[in-house]
């Protein structure tokens, strides 16, 4: 009988919770999806792509804005289904029947805990190929070949400049490779290429390259013509997933970019700091549920007169902006990764119980 008790507790909290997630999830990434389009729309029709084009971007830019916003859409999934079970006198008589706050957050707690593991598993397996297809389609259409600024990534012992990438990164312009001495760190050697091309799945030179042989005393150099094997082991595929701003890589690729297995444009930091953000979703998920909860002291005649919804929106988004100041921390590897992905959730958990606590003494 208990069983069954809480059975139905489980569902009749989970099952509207969940369909308000969702609502807000859509509602929210189809604004940034207009923003986003109204952005770049000028440029996909300059480019002659029409509505194809507007749809292909669209449904490549979607799983990112989801997940982004996944965080901020169950705490407002949350506050409109705590406010209108408090407004309804629901949790007045769940009290009264003896469940407490803390019960009623453990029937609600299985909601976001799926939203934020289905989240994961689009972060980690939905996001970086769409995101990565984005970016080569963008730059395959680009007719002007400039939407991609220099790339500078890291290839084996070689440090890599590329000028200029078009065609998908089949073709390279400017690329110079810098060697340093093993030992002392020093610039000994560079090869530079006026333009490679992939060609049968290896890189040719449309010229003969130019090396420079630095003396050890770093004031003269010796330039003569390079005919040796081109040093470059990424692929066109590689070289277009260094050129993204963030970090969208699977957990393999983010595996074989820290162990320099792969070519990486970003210090490890960024790459642990993309995977365990993706780890802690249900975790972040399970405190946004947490900071909603304030709501439910709302004295059912108060109404909508009662400020409290509007105090927990902006502890919601205070705690969004405090976390993406620390993740910007940890990026820049001034803070350790762990205390960097954990912080946020830590200090809106503190907080939030702090404020149901005070409400609990009134």
């Amino acid at each position: 009988m208990i069983l069954y008790k809480h059975h139905v507790l489980t569902k009749a909290f989970v099952k509207p919770l969940l369909g308000r997630i969702l609502l807000c999830c859509g509602v929210l990434t189809a604004l940034l999806e207009v923003l986003a389009l109204l952005d770049e729309a000028s440029d996909i029709l300059g480019r002659h792509l029409g509505i194809q084009g507007i749809l292909k971007f669209l449904i490549y830019h979607l799983p990112a804005l989801a997940t982004e916003i996944m965080p901020l859409s169950v705490m407002i999934g949350a506050l409109f289904t705590l406010l209108q079970m408090a407004l309804s006198n629901e949790i007045a008589v769940m009290r009264a029947s003896g469940l407490s706050t803390f019960e009623m957050y453990k029937y609600l707690l299985p909601a976001p805990i799926i939203v934020g593991i289905l989240t994961t598993i689009v972060q980690f397996w939905v996001v970086p190929p769409c995101e990565q297809a984005l970016n080569t389609w963008w730059n395959v259409t680009d007719i002007a070949g400039d939407d991609i600024p220099n790339l500078w990534f890291r290839d084996q012992k070689n440090i890599v400049r590329v000028e200029q990438i078009t065609k998908g990164g089949e073709i390279l312009k400017e690329v110079t490779f810098y060697q340093r001495n093993p030992k002392t760190g020093i610039l000994s050697k560079t090869i530079y290429y006026h333009q490679l091309l992939r060609q049968d799945g290896i890189w040719v030179a449309s010229e003969k390259g130019l090396s420079t042989f630095v003396d050890q005393s770093q004031n003269s150099a010796q330039v003569v013509s390079y005919e040796g094997k081109i040093p470059l082991l990424a692929t066109p595929k590689q070289i277009m997933n260094m050129t993204l701003k963030d970090a969208y890589y699977t957990p393999g690729q983010i595996w074989r970019a820290i162990t320099h297995k792969s070519p990486s444009s970003l210090p490890p930091s960024n790459y642990l700091m993309a995977f365990f953000s993706a780890i802690f979703l249900p975790v972040e998920m399970a405190v946004m549920l947490l900071i909603a909860f304030p709501v439910t002291y709302i004295p059912p005649r108060a109404g909508l007169r009662n400020p409290l919804p509007v105090y927990v929106m902006a502890a919601g988004l205070g705690i969004v902006i405090l976390q993406g100041m620390i993740s910007a921390l940890g990026n820049a590897g001034s803070l350790p990764i762990f205390i960097a992905v954990s912080a946020g959730p830590v200090i809106a958990t503190l907080f939030s119980l702090a404020w149901i606590l005070r409400l609990e003494e009134r």
